[in-house]
């Protein structure tokens, strides 16, 4: 009998193979609260966002990659949206806006590199274990 023609991959195999290769799907960032509390709040990794949200960055990455100098009302707009995704992306939206008051524009920097960093995905759908042959 002949082989299909075709390779299958299986959802959890992928994320499995994902989550193996960058060890953990969020970024944790510890802070403390007006109270002196620790905190952390979790972001979810590029990797892993759903993409109705990657369809709503759309706009936000033709303004990082623009050509001309931006306006103060373009970065304004800019920092709004990355700051909404942020806060999409994080596990506790209450504690997210405590740490929003404590950003300064390095913190910031750091954590969105940190969240979108990671544009391999470490998998190797040739490879996977649950393709057909």
């Amino acid at each position: 009998m002949s082989k299909p023609n075709r390779k299958r991959l299986k959802l959890e195999t992928v994320r499995a193979q994902r989550m193996e290769a960058h060890g953990d799907k969020y970024v944790e960032v510890e802070f403390q609260d007006a109270e002196g509390e620790e905190q952390v709040v979790r972001f979810l990794r590029q990797s892993w966002w759903p993409l109705p949200l990657m369809k709503q960055l759309s706009g936000l990455e033709s303004l990082a990659n623009a050509d001309h100098d931006l306006e103060d009302a373009e970065v304004s707009s800019f920092l709004d949206r990355a700051l909404s995704v942020l806060r999409v992306v994080s596990h506790d939206k209450s504690l997210f806006d405590q740490l929003h008051g404590q950003l300064t524009v390095a913190d910031f920097n750091d954590i969105m590199e940190l969240v979108t960093g990671d544009d391999e995905n470490g998998v190797d759908a040739g490879k996977s274990p649950s393709s057909s042959e």
